[in-house]
């Protein structure tokens, strides 16, 4: 178990990590998740024992790395390593940047080097140079690199963001494969959300150096903490709302909540999938169609609302609807925030 407790790094008057905890255990993946410069690369170097924090510490089961006075450098952390520019030593052979890290007969080294080049499907490639084997396939070298000598954490900084699009999807749901079937907890950096989403058993939410939001993936997408948070991790209509004889009142209708929630709620959040779009005469909230946007597996649909606000509205590619057509609006999931942008604590109510 891996657990990192109020770690904070400054770095002259920038505070990169300011008093963050998280915990990893068993298998799992933990996705790191944060926009620039959030400090979530610091995080993980700290983890690394690449950088020394100013404050808090790391354990891996029970032991102490950082923190108390003692530092563990990061050879003997027996931690993997997986980088945003793969890393490989451009004058080894594939198999030789994999046999790198192997301690042991070399007997032994050889034997690890086949099941690893089985393993990431690339047995026909144990002689090539990586400058002579594509982007996907040197990532996955430095995979098994990192995986040689039994690593007890794998951390991955952004090791998918040099590649395109389709490459990267295919590759990450190799790679996460691999990972399950080694059995390695991991620990994903990233600014991608789907990404973060998709990897992840759990998930920590990083902004300027500090903790937003842990949990796991449907929990940080369904339940955001916070307005930063919801906008940050998918789209998001948000709605001014008014407090009036104990309901609220936006333009998709009256919302009332539950007696315990005690304070007034300021904005309704939607996201675009909690909406339908249906003909002008089915009743709902009207309003104008003014953008269709075709994303192939959905259509993203801009509506205005008579009350002048635009929502987006996630449906169908099949959804027949062109600018300037009237429609009905059904609301079928919300959440409230309040005045300082807090989810409310029980952001469960009626839609009238």
């Amino acid at each position: 178990m891996l657990e990192c407790h109020r770690l904070s790094k400054q770095y002259g008057n920038v505070l990169a990590v300011r008093d963050m905890s998280l915990t990893l255990e068993g298998p799992d993946f933990l996705s790191v998740l944060g926009p620039s410069g959030c400090g979530k690369s610091t995080l993980l170097r700290l983890v690394a024992g690449l950088e020394h924090p100013d404050s808090g510490e790391v354990r891996q089961d029970g032991t102490t790395l950082n923190g108390n006075g003692k530092f563990v450098p990061p050879e003997k952390r027996h931690f993997g390593m997986v980088f945003q520019d793969f890393a490989l030593f451009p004058h080894m052979t594939v198999a030789e940047n994999i046999a790198y890290g192997i301690r042991g007969l070399k007997r032994d080294r050889q034997k690890r080097v086949v099941e690893l080049l089985d393993l990431v499907s690339l047995p026909h490639l144990s002689d090539q140079m990586p400058h002579q084997i594509s982007g996907g396939e040197q990532q996955r070298v430095a995979l098994a690199r990192s995986l040689a000598p039994q690593p007890q954490l794998i951390l991955m900084d952004e090791p998918f963001s040099n590649l395109d699009h389709q490459l990267r999807v295919q590759l990450r749901q190799e790679i996460h494969g691999i990972l399950k079937h080694e059995g390695v907890p991991t620990i994903l950096v990233t600014h991608d959300q789907s990404e973060a989403i998709t990897f992840s058993d759990q998930m920590v939410l990083m902004n300027r150096g500090t903790l937003v939001q842990s949990g796991t993936p449907m929990e940080v997408y369904q339940q955001p903490s916070s307005l930063w948070a919801a906008t940050f991790v998918g789209e998001a209509n948000q709605l001014p709302v008014y407090w009036d004889q104990g309901k609220l009142h936006s333009s998709l209708g009256i919302v009332t909540l539950p007696p315990e929630v005690g304070e007034p709620a300021a904005t309704l959040l939607v996201r675009p999938e909690n909406l339908r779009l249906q003909a002008a005469n089915s009743g709902g909230v009207r309003g104008v169609v003014r953008q269709v946007e075709f994303r192939g597996a959905s259509q993203s649909i801009e509506v205005q609302l008579e009350s002048g606000e635009v929502v987006r509205i996630t449906m169908p590619p099949q959804t027949a609807c062109a600018p300037e057509e009237a429609v009905s609006i059904h609301l079928d999931g919300f959440l409230c925030y309040g005045a300082a942008g807090q989810l409310l604590s029980s952001p469960k109510g009626l839609m009238e």
